[in-house]
Order: C-alpha cells, then structure tokens, then sequence
C-alpha cells in the first residue's frame, strides 16, 4: 500500500480517557477493555461522543508500556473510576490513514518514519492512532486507521 503523508494541525480534544499498561502481547486485549471502561462509562454518566475512538502510544513500545485509550466527548462529560476527563493536547503532525487489518498498520509507521527524515522532521509526541471505522461493521481489509505523530 502507497500511503498519502502530511502535515496537519490537530486542535485539542477534549476526552474520556482510561490508561492501562500493555506489553506488545497484550495489547489487543487491553485496547479492547479499555474501550468497554470507557462505552460503559459514558452511557452511564450520560457522556456525549464528539469524534472517533483513538489511542495516544508514548515514543517506546517496549516490554511493558502505558497507552492512553481515549473516546473525544462534548462539554459536560465528568470523570470516573475508570475514565478521567482530560484535554488531549493537538499540534503539528505528519498524518497518513492506513486502510487494511490493524496488524498491518506497522507498514504505515514506516512510511511516517521515512517521510520525516525526508523532510527534516522529528517525532515529538505520543502518536494517536484513530480508528475511523467500528470493527464489528466492516471487514478487516476495509478498516480505516488514521496515524497522526507529532513533529518538530
């Protein structure tokens, strides 16, 4: 797959967020349980969505590592046991979607990687991997993730 890379300006979003450490053997499961945290705590504490799902991963994805699962919502949404409400900072980033099964998007970070040395640029920031379409809706060649990371 050819990907289409750019910059863009992302502004802040305001989100449900739930944290959980992962290993690179358990992230599905725990991407997975984070988003239930996280459904089950805006329909109980009626939090309204403002966007897609997304997942903020830090600049290492070694051994045992934090990933911020995070769902945008309006004005109004309040923090849980489970959930806190916090303003995900935006800023320049080099963007790219990748369209195919999750466990092929290492094929995008590559190209990201390639297009900021290219470019003279530096990762600056978790990467937000947005997931623009529901997995249980579409067939996995059809999936849509957008990769957004932050440049210098």
């Amino acid at each position: 797959m050819e990907y289409v890379i750019g910059e863009r300006e992302l502004a802040p979003v305001l989100a449900l967020v739930h944290r959980a450490p992962v290993t690179m053997e358990t992230i599905g499961d725990g991407i997975g349980d984070a988003f239930r945290e996280l459904v089950e705590h805006a329909a109980t504490g009626g939090a309204q969505w403002a966007g897609p799902p997304f997942v903020l991963y830090p600049d290492t994805c070694e051994g045992e590592f934090e990933i911020a699962v995070c769902i945008p919502v309006a004005e109004g949404a309040r923090s849980g046991e489970h959930a806190a409400v916090e303003e995900v900072p935006g800023g320049l980033c080099a963007s790219t979607v990748h369209v195919g099964p999750y466990h092929g998007v290492g094929k995008a970070y590559v190209a990201l990687q390639k297009w900021m040395t290219d470019n003279g640029r530096a990762p600056a920031g978790p990467v937000r991997e947005v997931y623009l379409n529901d997995p249980d809706a579409v067939p996995p060649e059809q999936l849509q993730t957008e990769i957004d990371w932050p440049v210098a």
